[in-house]
């Protein structure tokens, strides 16, 4: 284990704080933290157990519900944006945010059709890819040759289309970003490069293209100071009142989604490539501090924390407010080297993270020294839900839809593990006693009755 400590970590610990909001925007995982403190949610469920509604959804989404009062908010495919009652699952409303909505008829129409070609072209050249790969291992080499000059000429097809924005690519599709609420209108971002405001009974209030992202997006959004931060492509702050690009900082965006926090009072974002940009005017105030590919960091008492593959990684920063912010590493300690898709959660001084095969890792937040490490046994899949703490319970999800749920502290108290038959990548959403949580085909609303909870 590498551990290297600095000795003024506590009192820059004191400097940089989580961000503090007026009225508290919600979104993908509450405020980023993946902390639902005030709820009492549920520890027991199934597919027909505690299930106060389920409703079938119009397409699939890895994003995850968004609760605001007595309304509840998901996306589905191909960029819908829909909104429930929290108290049968009614649908209430829904909206869509297709190139037409945004360039009118005949220009939309012209990028769905020139996309739709774009699509049928690639598919031929992943097939046509898979052939010659074939044929290479079985030295068919003049076949292998032949199949090269197809998949070429199928590429030149593609680049003479006039496709705008470029295709998204990966397996989030559009809908892989959580929207985010101010409390009177609700923000989505999708896959296209269209991101859009409206207010919480519906009424669109914009919509535009700010740019293409990134292949896979799936970055959610962040309110903060007025603005609409978004990662696309770069990381671009809007004015969230009319949608008006402010600045934007040349920042690659990763799969995971930048998170928010002050420095000496000074608002800043950290992203999961490990830079600090100023949320007042953009400028990139620190870089490549850790690069995480799918997770996002956390930010707690004045340090970062980024969970890398083979590393868990400890960063305190400060002056924020010149061009150049100060570093220091905290500490550095190995890890496991499987990736990380889930986030974690810091709570009392620990720090939990999981892998994709289900490896939870709990490390003392000051030190960086190992707490305990095991295999939660998740019966195959994969963990792609980021770990939640609601009320006093953690949650880790897998995508066969098993969650297991345990007590924080320094040594594992498992307390119950639940199932939905139909599996699921997006993180749990939590409010009040309830839980919500979007899986491939449904979307469910779980309740424990008190006559179970107190048991």
């Amino acid at each position: 284990m590498v551990n290297v400590r600095a000795s003024h970590v506590a009192l820059l610990a004191l400097t940089l704080a989580t961000v503090s909001f007026a009225a508290p925007p919600v979104g993908w995982r509450n405020d980023g933290t993946g902390k639902f403190l005030a709820a009492t949610p549920p520890i027991n469920w199934a597919t027909d157990s505690n299930i106060v509604w389920r409703i079938e959804t119009s397409g699939r989404s890895l994003a995850s519900p968004v609760v605001v009062g007595n309304q509840v908010f998901v996306t589905a495919e191909p960029a819908e944006l829909l909104c429930f009652s929290t108290k049968d699952g009614k649908q209430l409303w829904q909206q869509s945010h297709q190139y037409i909505e945004v360039f009118g008829k005949t220009e939309g129409d012209r990028i769905e059709k020139d996309l739709a070609q774009a699509r049928d072209l690639g598919k031929q050249v992943n097939d046509l890819q898979r052939e010659r790969d074939a044929a290479r291992k079985a030295e068919n080499l003049d076949q292998a040759k032949e199949l090269e000059g197809r998949i070429n000429s199928l590429r030149e097809r593609i680049n003479k289309l006039q496709v705008f924005p470029p295709m998204p690519g990966g397996d989030t599709g559009n809908t892989g970003s959580t929207p985010t609420s101010d409390g009177k209108n609700i923000f989505a971002v999708f896959g296209t490069g269209i991101v859009a405001s409206h207010a919480l009974a519906g009424k669109r209030n914009w919509i535009k293209f700010v740019e293409a992202p990134s292949n896979g997006h799936c970055a959610s959004p962040i309110l903060i100071d007025g603005k609409l931060i978004v990662h696309l492509r770069n990381l671009i702050a809007l004015d969230a009142e009319t949608g008006a690009v402010l600045w934007k900082a040349e920042t690659g965006a990763r799969h995971g989604s930048p998170v928010a926090a002050q420095i000496d009072g000074t608002s800043i974002v950290v992203t999961p490539e490990g830079a600090v940009v100023r949320v007042s005017d953009g400028k990139i105030v620190a870089k490549n501090q850790f690069r995480l590919n799918h997770s996002s960091p956390i930010v707690h008492a004045g340090v970062v924390y980024a969970m890398q593959e083979g590393s868990i990684k400890a960063v305190t920063l400060a002056n924020a407010a010149a061009d150049q912010a100060v570093t220091q590493v905290a500490w550095e300690t190995s890890g496991s080297r499987a990736s990380r898709l889930a986030s974690p959660v810091y709570h009392d001084g620990l720090v939990y993270s999981v892998t994709e095969q289900g490896i939870l890792e709990v490390t003392a937040a000051n030190t960086g020294d190992r707490v305990y490490r095991m295999r939660l046994k998740f019966d195959g899949g994969r963990v792609d839900p980021s770990v939640v703490l609601a009320g006093n319970h953690l949650y880790v999800s897998n995508t066969r839809g098993e969650t297991v749920v345990f007590r924080p502290g320094k040594e594992y108290e498992e307390v119950a593990r639940c199932h939905l038959k139909d599996g699921f990548s997006s993180s749990l959403t939590f409010a009040g006693r309830r839980l919500y949580v979007r899986t491939k085909k449904y979307f469910y609303c779980i309740e424990e009755p008190d006559t179970v909870r107190g048991k």
